[in-house]
Formats: structure tokens, sequence, C-alpha cells
């Protein structure tokens, strides 16, 4: 273990060794060198990740904070910055990434990008990339500019907000959206007969073609969707109509078999999918509602969100126990929701205090949940955490601390993540990062902003913590 520390702290003298500003012959490109890379990506081991931050120290100190432990052994993790951005990538201010990544049948993971561009204009760049878990290669797949071609008005999809999924048939679904995708009805966005407005897209890992699967009731948009992949049905919100709609389409027919009155979906960032086909989402007056698959209707639980929570943010799969785990929002609280009792049980802040968090992910086994917790750029003051949740015990461990091994070895601040996934046999958490490059690589006009470069990290969580 300490040899392969050592040699890549060597490899980092090196990269300390380089100039503090972008020189004037590299200003065009962007991301910037990722020193070491072999294909892209960099290899990290090192005890920086187990090294718990000052801020963190001190914020651990108070009695109300959430108790962690911090792993014995740091992890492994391959690292890597999403390229081939396009002409001028340097000059688009916020590149990002917004929406959970993937995971398709053979292992391969999916996870989109975008630069948040003028949408309106059509002039913004989103794409879909795709990390081969044998090669340790980011590899972009699609260029939404080639699915959508460019027309005179017609807008330009900016961003992957809603989740992309391995489908049924082999295939990757994904929907694109807006920089604000609640505004889709809005007269300045020219929708035509080619863009009508959101649409779902399949990709075909077999041929590299994308095809338009349907589109959404027309000048509406989604950042919120699912895949029941056992009856190939695919679950959305719809923003932009007179409140917040469920929407679901049959995959196998191609056409809509559920949509509700607009309105019924209040906080529209998160709902959970059962495994007997029930959807869970957050409706009025902070109580979950249910979408019942026998009746294929809606109806209130008896569970309400307390504290002035609109409702969950993040929401796991069903685990082994039954139940569907979460965080809370603005309360950035876990909790537990037993759908066969209908009892929600509320377990404490998920990160000292709390912490906004988007994403959950349960262990194939059962043991654990795991989150990063700081999505929205929050996360860098902490030493962005990847925590382990242990279900039997509610105790929080840093699997490790990313930013401080990050800053050193990759030149790269990472701010948080609205993606994450485990590997099929639950040794590997995979994370689509945003960002930005440390103050020396920084382009002015991507100050203070905590976004501009977005990555993707491999963590091989050691057996011994897991």
């Amino acid at each position: 273990m300490k040899r392969r520390v050592l040699g890549l702290v060597l490899v980092v003298c090196s990269v300390v060794a380089m100039p503090r500003a972008v020189s004037a012959e590299n200003a065009a490109a962007w991301p910037p060198e990722l020193k070491g890379a072999k294909n892209g990506t960099v290899t990290i081991t090192s005890d920086l990740f187990l090294q718990v931050p000052d801020i963190v120290q001190e914020a651990r100190k108070d009695p109300e904070a959430a108790s962690f432990t911090v792993a014995q052994i740091p992890p492994t993790v391959d690292f890597a910055f999403h390229r081939d951005l396009g002409e001028n990538a340097i000059g688009r201010r916020l590149w990002s990434s917004w929406g959970d990544i993937g995971i398709a049948a053979d292992g391969s993971v999916y996870c989109g990008i975008g630069d948040h561009g003028n949408d309106v204009g059509g002039d913004a760049r989103c794409f879909i990339y795709r990390w081969d878990p044998k090669t340790k290669v980011l590899q972009q797949v699609v260029d939404m500019a080639d699915v959508v071609p460019a027309r005179e008005g017609q807008p330009a999809w900016s961003k992957v907000h809603a989740k992309i999924d391995g489908g049924p048939d082999g295939r990757v679904y994904f929907s694109c959206t807006l920089n604000n995708g609640g505004a889709a009805g809005d007269p300045k966005y020219g929708w035509t007969e080619q863009l009508p407005g959101g649409q779902l897209y399949a990709y075909d890992p077999a041929t590299g073609k994308v095809e338009v699967v349907t589109s959404l009731p027309p000048k509406r948009c989604t950042a919120t969707s699912a895949m029941d992949l056992q009856r190939g049905i695919w679950w959305c919100n719809l923003e932009a109509g007179k409140g917040d709609a469920l929407f679901a389409l049959d995959l196998k027919t191609g056409k809509p078999v559920f949509q509700s009155k607009d309105g019924a979906v209040a906080f529209n960032r998160a709902f959970a999918l059962a495994d007997d086909g029930s959807v869970y989402f957050n409706g009025p007056e902070s109580r979950i509602w249910k979408y019942n698959p026998k009746t294929n209707k809606v109806a209130p639980t008896k569970s309400v969100f307390p504290d002035g929570s609109p409702g969950m943010r993040s929401a796991s799969p069903q685990a082994k126990d039954g139940c569907i785990y979460g965080t809370t929002h603005k309360t950035s609280q876990l909790f537990r929701y037993d759908p066969a009792k209908d009892e929600l049980t509320m377990l404490g802040p998920c990160w000292l205090k709390g912490l906004y968090t988007t994403v959950m992910e349960v262990s194939p086994d059962g043991k654990y949940l795991y989150y990063l917790p700081g999505a929205h750029g929050q996360a860098h003051p902490q030493g962005a955490p990847v925590v382990q949740y242990d279900l039997a015990t509610g105790k929080q461990k840093v699997i490790c601390f990313l930013g401080p091994a990050f800053q050193k070895f990759c030149r790269y601040v990472p701010g948080g993540t609205y993606g994450i996934k485990l590997s099929q046999d639950g040794t590997t958490l995979y994370v689509n990062l945003n960002g930005h490059p440390i103050d020396e690589l920084r382009p002015e006009k991507m100050r203070p902003i905590g976004f501009g470069l977005t990555s993707f990290a491999a963590i091989h969580i050691p057996s011994q913590e897991r």
C-alpha cells in the first residue's frame, strides 16, 4: 500500500512544478491536462483519502451533529474528466451534471453533462458518456446536437437532469432538459415539429445509434424519472404544466399508460419505485402519495414529512428489508419508509447537522446506504465525504474524503454530485461530479462559482470496509 502511495506522490511532484496559470497556447484546451493519465484516466491510492478536514473536525464537536467514524483503509479511485466538449469548450462557463447516472446490464456506467448554455437561442451542448469498468475509459457516446440538429429559432438541450437507465431491451434511456425545465411553456422557446418539447431517447450500445422513443406531452420537460425494469415502464415527473404531474410510458407499446392531474406532484425532485410497481411521491402538504398499479390511480398515504420539509429529495430503491430510504429536502434528514405499514421514520441528519443530499444507493446485500452529502457545491468545504450508513446500527462511516487527494493529484476541487451508482457486486461506487480546477488553473469567467469542470470517479471500496 505504501509503495503505491509513494509512487503516486512522485508523479504529483511533477504536477506541482507546472505553471500556475492557464497559458495562452493552452487557453482553448478544456478540460485541463490530467497528468499521469492513461486513456484519460488516473488511478489514485493515498492516505489523503482518510484525512478529515479541519472544518469537519470542528463541526463534529457540536453535540447535535451526527457522529461518524473514518475507514481504516483508503480506497483505490479511478478518475477522469469528461472530454471532447467541442470548439472553445473553455468559453462555456457552466459545464455541469445534474442527474442520476445508470448502470447497463453489462456493467457499463452511463452519465450525462451539459454546458447550461443559451438554450433559448439554440446554442447549448449536452452529452452522454459511457464508463467501461474493464478498460477504465470514459468515452462520449452521444452528442445531442447530432440527435436533434439545430434549426432556426429552435431551442437546444443544455443538460440531463432526469435519471439515465438501462432498459429491458438492453438500450440506455434518458431525457434531456433546459436550463429550467419548469419554464418550457414560456413562448420564448420556439418548439418545432422536430422538437415539440421534452423527449425520451434510447441509445443502443450495439449500434451507437440514438432513437427518439417518444415526445412528452407538448411543451413539457422532466427533471425526475425512474425505470421499472420488471414491467418495462418508464416513469417521470412532467414539469411546465398547471402544476407537476406523474407520467408513465409503456416501453413495449410506446404509449402512455398513466398521467395524473397537474398539481398532483408537489415537490418534484424525487420519487420512489417499489418492487410491486407502486410509485411513492411528494404530494401536497408534505404528504407521501402513492400510485397503485392495481387501480391505476393515485391517493394520499397517512405519512407526512415533519419539520417543514416538502418531502423526499433522494429515495433509494426498495431495500431487502422492504423499506425505502432517503433524505428530506431542506432539512437533509435521513428517513425510512415502510410501504407495507405505511410508516415513516426519521433517522437523524445525513451528515453532521444535515447537508443537501440528492441521491442514495443501497448495497446489494442490504447492509448499507451510500451517499455523498453536499450536492450543490457544498461538498467542497467538507472535503467531499463519501458516507456509508449501516442500516442495522445507524452508524455513519466515511469511506473517504475525495477533496484533499483530488486537489493534490488531479488539481481538481470536487463540488458535489447528483449521480451515484453501486456496481452489481457492491464493490465499486461510481460518481459523476461537479467541480472546478484548482485556482491556478481556473479561468476568470468560472469564478467564483463551484462549477465549470465535470469529472467521473470509480471508488473501489476495500473489502475490509464493506
